[in-house]
């Protein structure tokens, strides 16, 4: 995380021009759009009437229907019995002769590309669980993990497609067939008599967690936090809004959503969180302005999209100098810390306050120390700020019961407004669970941590406030011990662990539509929460003798348990990044004639690197003086006088002597030689393979040319492995920062100040012994840099220190974050 007031850079210019892919602007437009509705859903699965492209009727569904789809059931029907399945018949007359010739001429591409349309998938998986049924014998995966990998095998594996069909009929797909639709769900309804609840939940992990199907086909939909942030803030009085939601889960797109209806001052500390939301924004056509390192408002910036004043290229025909004192149409303001009180009189130069929206990101960054430079800055923001509106928004923002002096500050500076309030939206997301490994290499859950249930209870207390913790909560581990505790009998003797039987599992999960991971995490704590305390021992020691390592070793991430970190990239989050740097490179077993070779060359290239840079010193001077006392010249050549040309024939002739240094992929972590090396005989999950860097000569030739990082740094590269820490080297950073966003990178070393903001897509973590110290708040944020994308991939964050695991489960009374934002956010002479 960048943490330095200063201004854009070209590269982060050229940055926010780059479009986002076709499903980030798919979800940009839905946030847009929902902002109107909130309740609006999305679903653009391929169906057989979206592949015809004819306008939709229900003469046309039906006789699309009997067409192309009754046969297929017909033959599931005959070949497995299925009862109560009507036979449709449908009057051709009242089609239009068009529609039907179409239709007709499509039959062959549709024959070729059913594997794609939402229908024939259905029917694919409705043969699958009569298949399985009625061989009672372990059935054929899905496109990911399919059943019998868990605890339910064996005759049941139907219930795993049975489920999926279940769960399927109910997305809002557009344009899909109805008829089907209907006779699919009398089907379902037959079969949900054989359905033994307890079974399905025992399938869980397979049948939700790990189901492809279920994500690949799911609704768009905005998130609940969405929904009520947008809702509220459609309210004309002024407002303080605790926006609190897990990270990865759209906080900060959802300014592009308010957009719609207010300006927006977007305020972070962590420069790449603001210029990602630029980028976002300006491939939605927002209208876009920057207050980074300003002074003053005439620092400020806009993009093209924001001009209203501006002279014409006379070349290109655009855009030329844009006038940034006029700042009619923006809509979008992103400013650093310091340059808030500027940004925020700019916007209101143009806009009436009570139509702005201070949405602040991240506010907590800084907080987590007892004194930052950043302080001050945020206090005079606070105190001199203008905005009656304002949100304040992150994943581990204290709550309401803990901020009473920033809300009575609110409160009493904003007295005057009508019916202003505070208001806290608080979301958690249990779409798929990201398990905490502690230093042993075992899942670590709530009811392994004490054996004394009184210490349990406490725990279950926190994380029913703070269920942000539910994602971190294993849905295999949870399920094991809820068939567990509700077992009528254990050893021939009848269990007495709950205290009601309210809190039976038949109670909470009475249908198929009950069994949802939220459902199963939340009835594990409320379980956990009301046992028997005496029973708890036995309960304990059960659970923790019939525990199994999830890994036996995980810190030779460069060797033999390179293998355990699959489907993406990892980050290892260290205080001192330079030690953990040693040891990978140590721990990566490179004989010395290889690394004294590689050293040597990246010794010559530092040689090189700074001759090049003299002369390039020497070149910008003197075109800079020729610039100054000669006309610019058409023509390229004659402009370039013999001297300069000397110059920059010497560059070039510098650069073609760099030495492209290629490490041996023996050497590099998760390649097929490495593999054979160090993991030949080694498990891993079938859903799930090692993943592995991919590193050009191209960006190993940029990597060598810089001058001001240190030689391991480039060395680590070759392996796959990049550095983030405080260092000069923009060059270096912003290499690292594509590499990253292209998940070309196997693992990024960070140092804590990029524990807020990383929004790359990491699948595994680490956090290491050396930051024991860290406060609750930042250790969540931490663990929020993995599992941020939408696929089900295995996750997991490994900790290195056990006690920062029991301090994430413990209620803290002495929050440095909460203790900051009081004192600085806290009651000010009012304006």
């Amino acid at each position: 995380m960048d943490l330095i007031q200063r201004k854009l850079t070209k590269a982060e210019w050229t940055s926010i021009e780059i479009p986002v892919s076709s499903d980030e602007k798919r979800i940009i437009e839905l946030i847009k759009d929902g902002y109107a509705n909130v309740t609006l859903t999305r679903n653009y699965t391929p169906t057989l009437l979206k592949y015809m492209k004819i306008a939709s009727s229900d003469q046309l569904d039906t006789y699309i229907y009997v067409q192309f789809i009754q046969k297929h059931v017909a033959a599931l029907v005959k070949k497995y019995g299925i009862q109560n399945v009507p036979v449709v018949e449908i009057n051709s007359d009242k089609l239009k002769k068009a529609d039907i010739i179409r239709m007709s001429n499509t039959e062959r591409q549709i024959s070729e590309n059913k594997s794609n349309m939402f229908e024939f998938v259905l029917l694919d998986l409705l043969e699958k669980c009569f298949k399985c049924k009625a061989s009672k014998s372990k059935g054929p995966k899905g496109p990911g993990p399919g059943p019998g990998q868990g605890q339910g095998q064996g005759q049941d594996n139907w219930l795993y497609y049975y489920y999926t069909l279940s769960v399927l009929i109910t997305y809002n797909v557009e344009l899909f067939n109805s008829t089907l639709k209907q006779i699919l769900k009398t089907i379902i309804a037959a079969l949900e008599s054989g359905v033994d609840i307890k079974v399905l939940l025992s399938m869980a992990q397979e049948s939700i967690e790990k189901n492809d199907y279920l994500l690949k086909y799911a609704d768009e939909t905005l998130y609940e936090h969405q929904k009520k942030l947008f809702t509220l803030c459609k309210q004309p009085a002024s407002k303080l809004v605790l926006y609190i939601a897990p990270t990865g889960t759209g906080k900060t797109l959802s300014p592009l959503g308010l957009s719609e209806g207010n300006k927006i001052i977007f305020v972070c500390a962590a420069r790449h969180v603001g210029l990602a939301l630029a980028k976002a924004a300006i491939s939605a056509g927002k209208k876009v302005a920057f207050a980074f390192g300003c002074n003053g408002a005439e620092d400020i910036r806009l993009h093209y999209f924001a001009a209203k004043e501006y002279s014409i290229n006379q070349k290109s025909g655009g855009i030329g100098k844009v006038d940034n004192t006029v700042g009619d149409k923006v809509e979008i303001m992103i400013s650093d810390i310091q340059s808030y009180l500027p940004a925020m009189y700019y916007m209101l130069a143009f806009n009436p306050k009570e139509k702005i929206i201070l949405y602040w990101d991240e506010p907590t960054i800084t907080m987590d120390y007892a004194d930052h430079e950043f302080h001050a800055i945020i206090k005079k923001n606070w105190s001199q700020n203008l905005i009656p509106n304002i949100v304040l928004s992150s994943a581990t923002l204290p709550q309401k019961d803990e901020l009473g002096e920033t809300i009575s500050g609110f409160k009493e500076k904003f007295a005057a407004s009508q019916s202003s309030g505070v208001y806290e939206i608080i979301s958690y997301d249990c779409k798929k669970t990201i398990p905490i490994i502690n230093r042993e290499g075992f899942v670590e859950m709530p009811h392994y941590l004490y054996d004394d249930y009184s210490k349990i209870s406490e725990v279950v207390k926190h994380c029913k406030k703070f269920k942000t913790l539910l994602r971190y909560i294993d849905l295999d581990e949870a399920v094991k011990f809820i068939l567990y505790v509700n077992l009528p009998e254990h050893d021939g003797k009848e269990q007495v662990y709950i205290t009601s039987r309210r809190y039976k599992m038949e109670l909470h999960f009475p249908n198929v539509e009950s069994i949802t991971m939220a459902n199963i995490k939340n009835y594990y704590l409320e379980l956990l929460g009301n046992l028997n305390p005496l029973a708890w021992p036995e309960i304990y020691t059960f659970m923790t003798t019939q525990r199994k390592q999830k890994q036996k070793s995980n810190i030779n991430i460069v060797t033999t348990d390179a293998h355990t970190l699959t489907d993406g990239p990892t980050i290892f989050l260290a205080d001192d990044v330079e030690k953990i740097a040693k040891f990978y490179i140590q721990n990566a077993q490179i004989p010395p004639s290889i690394t004294n070779k590689l050293m040597d060359m990246i010794k010559f290239n530092k040689t090189i690197n700074e001759q090049i840079s003299i002369l390039q010193e020497e070149l910008e001077n003197g075109v800079n003086k020729e610039k100054d006392t000669t006309k610019v010249k058409k023509d390229t050549d004659e402009r370039i006088d013999p001297e300069t040309k000397k110059e920059m024939v010497k560059i070039e002739a510098l650069q073609s002597q760099i030495k492209i240094a290629m490490l041996n992929s023996i050497y590099v972590p998760n390649t097929k030689d490495h593999l054979y090396k160090h993991a030949y005989n080694a498990h891993t999950p079938e859903h799930s393979k090692p993943f592995t860097c991919t590193i050009s000569e191209l960006v190993v030739e940029q990597i060598m040319l810089i001058d001001d990082v240190d030689n391991s740094w480039k060395l680590l590269l070759l392996m796959g492995i990049g550095v983030f820490a405080s260092h000069k080297s923009i060059r270096y950073t912003e290499i690292m920062k594509r590499l990253a966003q292209e998940q070309k990178l196997y693992l990024i070393i960070a140092s804590t100040d990029y524990i807020y903001g990383t929004n790359y897509q990491f699948c595994h973590g680490y956090i290491s012994k050396d930051l024991a110290y860290m406060s609750q708040e930042k250790c969540i944020q931490a663990m929020g840099r993995v599992g941020r994308n939408k696929l089900q991939h295995d996750y997991s964050v490994r900790f290195r220190d056990n006690e920062l695991i029991w301090k994430l489960f413990q209620t803290d009374d002495d929050k440095p974050e909460v203790k900051n934002m009081n004192v600085l956010l806290g009651a000010h002479p009012r304006m």
